[in-house]
């Protein structure tokens, strides 16, 4: 009896380490979204990007959403979406996590304070078997036609500022800019810059 139970015990870590031949089972995908208003304005976002970048996303471009987050303060918190859309732009969003959201892949960085630093001078940096991995995953038709990247080009696209206080979302703006611009919200019925 014991036998079959170390016999069952060997297949099941077997049949667990085996990889498939999928990306996905090439990735990991640490973070998971629990913040039903986050995941839904990463929704919107998502068919924002992808209603009018249909042709590109068919012709095998690749386009993401970018999730960058900041403490305001120790009760309000500030999620910036906007596109990532080459293999170029992974060395700056590092270091970052993947998620998916709606089966789509979310790259979540946490670079907020590096992105203000050269690249030559961060303490840390994506590694070039970790560019060349993430690149052949997540662009595969840019990393194919020309391993030295290129810039899908979206004319700019408006970028999504979530503000949150606590774990509710209180303010959604859309509009050109960086994680660090301020941004009006109304708190306690008064207009601040956060």
């Amino acid at each position: 009896m014991q036998k079959v139970y170390i016999s069952l015990f060997i297949v099941l870590l077997f049949s667990c380490c085996t990889s498939s031949d999928s990306k996905d089972a090439e990735l990991e995908y640490p973070i998971e979204i629990n913040n039903k208003d986050l995941v839904e304005a990463i929704t919107e976002y998502q068919d924002f990007l992808y209603k009018d970048r249909k042709a590109d996303i068919e012709r095998g471009d690749s386009v993401y959403v970018g999730v960058w987050s900041r403490d305001v303060n120790d009760s309000i918190y500030r999620y910036y979406l906007a596109p990532v859309r080459g293999m170029l732009v992974l060395p700056i969003v590092a270091p970052f996590d993947l998620c998916k959201v709606n089966g789509h892949h979310v790259i979540f960085s946490h670079a907020i304070l590096s992105m203000k630093v050269r690249l030559e001078n961060r303490f840390s940096i994506l590694s070039d078997t970790a560019y060349v991995k993430f690149s052949k995953i997540l662009f595969p038709k840019e990393y194919e036609e020309n391993n030295k990247g290129k810039w899908l080009d979206l004319d700019e696209p408006e970028n999504c500022y979530l503000t949150f206080l606590g774990d509710s979302l209180i303010d959604k703006t859309f509009k050109r800019g960086s994680i660090r611009d301020k941004i009006p919200v109304k708190l306690n019925g008064e207009e601040v810059y956060l």
